[in-house]
């Protein structure tokens, strides 16, 4: 964050002196230790006493004492910043300004007109040589081991609570004071077997276990401090690992989305044939490029057919098609839901097939139940609640329906409905997305089965519900009005994402591009499907 810090001053003839200074740093510290940016000499100020930092919400103040810091007269430990706001350390007023061109953020510097020199310098006084009879060393050791007891022994001897860093985070409000729960050792850091107890969760799958050797959960988990979030999200987290990885991992480099991220992967479910020409549906991870001209659903489909602006003719007339009406969000709008021909397609593309009775439709997904349908349809015809057709076919005039007349009877539908299936597997209906093929058998036709992949990235933190705006359009992303074939990849390249989404460090981006970390679309804790890799 490119930050205008301008120091105001006094002179000594009353007048207002400005100092500006330029700094490009991730946070502004301010305390009274002398790597602090803001360096305060006041007394009443710790020595990390507060930062300022930019997140995602905007450009936030948090401090880690307990008192916190005023805000605009009001005590804080986190809150966002608006040009104006005043902030109070002791007799420090730091004020937020308007930022001039070519900064992010700015903010003026001064000390309170009430200002005393009691706070702003450090009163020493003469050393002594000794007390009643006592050396400087003696003394000293009898003062430390008095802080020592009085601090520190007597306080965790009578209220424990008293040594807390701070309260614990509101999702573990249920441990509430049970410090045993994650100190397993008195004294000591929390180990994560205090975390895996309760959370059943683990790290990076092998061999990646491996590179983490001793990384704690508490090195991403911020505690006590009353974090806004409980998972740090500074770019850092992951790039110091993931910019220079050993050979043996089998990942990509990554240290910042704007310039330095690999191309995406996509897992795509694909037909393999195993033993005895038997087909197995797997799914395969591969990158964009190849992924674009691997054939995978054996589906035959068009989308621009579908999109075309002045509508397509259905059984209802014409009309316009919608990508929503096909593509159905799941509840809370992160995927989609699956196609089904039932569901999405059965509307336009109906599975009639007697013009005397369109009510009357074939089941759909399995060849053998198509025939057999046709077959028990004609056969009730003729057999059934139709004495036309059946004075028509078999039965001959003032004779009772013999067993030769319900064999004939039962060949004649049998023809029927191998003709009417002809025509509804390659012609009118199942030809449209399926490849349909001639065989040597009872069924004749042989229907190539079509599975879509449902999750093209299944370990990304990704939602639709969040991109839909009016500036991010289906057609922005998956350029469907041009597709002609199945076999597209409708998945959008890096470059899509880069035009919203940065680096995780604001300074770098456009003026339209979001800052988005790591943790932005990956999380650190998943489960390796047995179906996904």
């Amino acid at each position: 964050m490119k930050t205008l810090i301008r120091f105001i001053t006094s002179n000594a003839a009353g007048g207002v002196e400005y100092h500006d200074r330029t700094v490009d740093l991730p946070a502004i510290t301010i305390g009274r230790a002398t790597d602090q940016v803001l360096h305060l000499r006041d007394k009443r100020a710790r020595l990390q006493h507060a930062q300022i930092e930019p997140r995602d919400s905007g450009v936030h103040v948090t401090t880690t004492t307990l008192a916190g810091v005023s805000i605009n007269g009001k005590s804080q430990r986190d809150a966002r910043l608006q040009v104006g706001d005043v902030i109070e350390v002791g007799a420090n007023i730091i004020r937020v300004i308007d930022p001039p061109d070519g900064v992010d953020f700015a903010i003026s510097f001064e000390l309170s007109e009430d200002a005393s020199g009691e706070h702003l310098e450090t009163s020493w006084s003469t050393p002594a040589s000794g007390i009643a009879g006592w050396s400087k060393r003696r003394l000293s050791w009898s003062l430390a081991g008095l802080v020592l007891v009085a601090g520190f022994i007597l306080p965790w001897w009578f209220f424990q609570g008293f040594l807390l860093a701070g309260p614990v985070h509101s999702a573990h409000s249920s441990i509430g004071d049970d410090c045993d729960a994650c100190h397993i050792v008195v004294f000591q850091r929390a180990p994560d077997s205090g975390c895996v107890d309760c959370h059943t969760v683990t790290r990076h799958a092998a061999p990646q276990h491996a590179v983490l050797g001793d990384v704690r959960c508490a090195s991403c988990h911020l505690e006590h401090n009353e974090p806004p979030q409980l998972v740090n999200q500074h770019q850092e987290m992951c790039a110091n690992c993931h910019t220079d990885l050993p050979d043996d991992i089998d990942l990509q480099p990554a240290g910042d989305f704007l310039d330095d991220h690999p191309d995406f992967n996509v897992s795509l479910k694909r037909p393999f044939v195993v033993d005895d020409a038997a087909i197995e549906w797997r799914i395969e991870k591969l990158d964009l490029a190849t992924a674009r001209t691997a054939d995978r659903s054996n589906l035959q489909f068009n989308h621009r057919a579908h999109l075309e602006s002045d509508g397509i003719m259905t059984p209802d007339g014409n009309r316009v098609v919608e990508c929503s009406e096909c593509h159905v969000p799941e509840p809370g709008g992160a995927r989609m839901l699956p196609i089904s021909m039932d569901e999405h397609c059965s509307t336009c593309h109906t599975l009639a097939f007697d013009p005397d009775d369109p009510s009357r439709t074939v089941p759909h997904g399995d060849a053998e139940a198509v025939v057999r349908a046709l077959i028990e349809y004609y056969s009730a015809r003729l057999l059934g609640d139709d004495p036309d057709a059946v004075e028509r076919r078999v039965r001959r005039p003032g004779q009772r329906l013999t067993r030769a007349d319900r064999d004939r009877a039962a060949a004649e539908a049998r023809k029927q409905a191998l003709a009417v299936a002809e025509d509804l597997f390659e012609r009118r209906a199942c030809a449209t997305c399926h490849e349909v093929s001639r065989v040597e058998g009872d069924l004749p036709w042989n229907v190539v089965p079509v599975r879509l992949t449902e999750a093209f990235f299944p370990h990304s933190n990704f939602t639709h519900a969040a991109h839909e705006t009016e500036v991010t359009t289906c057609d922005s992303c998956h350029d469907a009005s041009n597709s002609e074939i199945a076999t597209d990849l409708l998945i959008p390249g890096i470059d899509n994402c880069r035009e919203c989404h940065g680096s995780g460090n604001s300074s770098r981006n456009s003026g339209k591009q979001l800052p988005s970390t790591c943790v932005t679309c990956h999380g650190f804790h998943f489960e390796i499907k047995e179906d996904y890799p």
